[in-house]
């Protein structure tokens, strides 16, 4: 997401990971590039992140920055959408998205809310 620093961008995929808890496997598009860009050329960034949202089962979007640009997200959340997997949005800083609220499938409060919608659609 542009707009926000990678600190902020990898503090909010941790936090996933720890609230899931065991039985999950999460991905984040900064794994192995979590302190600077390690690829050549940023379309391996696209490349990769298009192969994982094929490969995951439910994909959990960060709508609380207000400053951070959505587009890249937007797209990728109509890429998931297309292929039929669930799109959790949590926060509300861009709610009036037309094309996000178009392709998502749902919108919570917090990440707490998104997690706990996620243990109840594969694990409970």
């Amino acid at each position: 997401m542009r707009g926000i620093s990678r600190t902020e961008g990898m503090a909010w995929r941790e936090q996933i990971k720890t609230t899931l808890g065991a039985g999950f496997t999460t991905l984040h598009a900064y794994r192995g590039r979590e302190e600077k860009e390690t690829f050549p050329d940023p379309r391996g960034a696209v490349i990769r992140d298009k192969q994982d949202i094929r490969r995951c089962d439910v994909m959990i979007v960060n709508d609380t920055f207000d400053n951070a640009s959505m587009i890249g997200t937007s797209m990728e959340v109509f890429l998931a959408h297309s292929i039929d997997k669930p799109v959790i949005v949590f926060g509300h800083a861009h709610e009036n998205d037309y094309w996000l609220n178009t392709h998502l499938h749902m919108r919570v409060n917090t990440l707490e809310d998104a997690c706990e919608i996620v243990r109840k659609l594969f694990k409970d």
